[in-house]
């Protein structure tokens, strides 16, 4: 069943997808008028999962699932990974690009790994988006992380 994310509980697992490039209006409305029903009929063997999402940044998916109602299965994962698959498609966007997004307000730039080291835009305090979040109450209370505190300290030192 899809809910409001604001209705979702902070346990609830959270999946994220970062897009290659910015959604435009249009895609944006495509986007939501493709995932809430697809939440709506979401299920793990059968059983319907209570599930949500919200778009940020126009380019970045947050999906949450309440596992206290019914846990996800690696069935029900793998059908919201095609429907990220088919909605990129359609629409042209890369959903599983991991390049490493830096927040700066309400901008997003993605800088690829291949262009991580010495990159100016990359400093110890630059604030980005981990692509795992352990909850959603993880990623309500301040889901951005700064760089120094993951896994890129290593360029740092």
């Amino acid at each position: 069943m899809y809910l409001p994310i604001e209705q979702m509980p902070d346990h609830s697992r959270v999946w994220v997808y970062q897009a290659n490039r910015p959604f435009t209006a249009s895609e944006t409305q495509a986007i939501q008028d493709y995932l809430a029903p697809a939440l709506t009929q979401w299920a793990a063997h059968g059983a319907g999962l209570n599930a949500s999402f919200e778009i940020r940044f126009q380019q970045v998916i947050v999906i949450a699932v309440d596992e206290t109602v019914n846990a996800a299965s690696g069935c029900s994962i793998d059908a919201s990974t095609r429907w990220f698959k088919e909605m990129g498609s359609n629409l042209g966007i890369d959903f599983f690009d991991r390049s490493t997004a830096v927040v700066e307000g309400e901008e997003l730039t993605l800088i690829p790994l291949t262009a991580l080291k010495n990159n100016p835009l990359l400093t110890p305090s630059t604030h980005i988006i981990p692509l795992q979040t352990e909850s959603l109450g993880a990623y309500r209370a301040g889901w951005l992380q700064e760089a120094n505190t993951t896994w890129l300290q290593r360029y740092f030192a």
